[in-house]
């Protein structure tokens, strides 16, 4: 959505002389160009801090799953100990298991 609006905003900016000066009026830009390239760049920032963000918040849930994934591969395990072991050993107690 941001790409869409980004364009449209650049577009109308590039084919229309009025809003172009106008806009570079507000900035206190001397060439046309340039404030075309400025809001490029800000836009590109603002895309890769958006970017880090959301790369950030991926990284702790993949860090967490990871996490989940161990101790439901440790749980498998040691249900499969219990299941191949003889049936007289499987009376222990649950102080003993921990």
């Amino acid at each position: 959505m941001g790409w869409l609006v980004t364009g449209t905003l650049m577009l109308i900016l590039s084919v229309s002389e009025d809003a172009i000066r106008w806009v570079s009026g507000l900035v206190g830009a001397t060439l046309f160009t340039s404030t075309l390239f400025f809001f490029g760049l800000l836009f590109l920032m603002i895309i890769c801090l958006h970017f880090s963000i959301r790369i950030s918040a991926l990284t702790q849930q993949v860090r967490t799953l990871t996490q989940h994934v161990g101790i439901l591969d440790h749980e498998k395990k040691i249900l499969e100990k219990k299941i191949h072991q003889p049936p007289w050993q499987t009376s222990t107690s649950n102080l003993e298991q921990t």
